[in-house]
């Protein structure tokens, strides 16, 4: 039987998780308040979010929804497992959806980093399952030079 789960997270950053569903071409839509999932056999059951993927994007009949929990302060999955895992994999949101959110997650602190330290570089490498992104900050120097007299 087809029903809809919750999944705890530690996702919290919106535009991060945002970009990282655009990144893995789900075609997220947000939503300011949350919006009813569309269930397995296409009625509402009462699940909402505030970030949807449709179903249709994946070839599912199930949406897949971020809601955000206010009391903990991150996003829950809620999703039907008997649609997600056969169109994504078992290990999508563990794996796939938390890399590409770590590597948001990465880039944008680099940017907020990148105004106290200056010009940075991101060099990313695979070794094996690891992926590795480097970051490397230009720092800028002040030289004054003094005459004597």
């Amino acid at each position: 039987m087809s029903h809809f789960s919750t999944v705890k997270t530690k996702l919290t950053n919106r535009e991060c998780l945002i970009q990282a569903l655009q990144d893995l071409k789900l075609n997220p839509q947000v939503h300011e308040t949350a919006q009813s999932l569309k269930g397995y056999y296409g009625g509402y059951l009462g699940q909402s979010a505030e970030i949807i993927v449709s179903g249709s994007t994946i070839k599912a009949r199930a949406d897949i929804g971020f809601k955000w929990n206010q009391s903990s302060s991150v996003y829950e999955i809620i999703h039907d497992s008997y649609e997600t895992v056969p169109k994504l994999g078992q290990d999508f949101f563990s794996n796939k959806l938390m890399l590409a959110y770590g590597q948001r997650m990465v880039r944008a602190k680099a940017a907020e980093l990148q105004e106290q330290f200056g010009e940075c570089s991101i060099a990313e490498g695979t070794n094996g399952t690891v992926q590795t992104l480097r970051l490397t900050f230009a720092g800028h120097q002040e030289v004054q030079q003094y005459v004597r007299r």
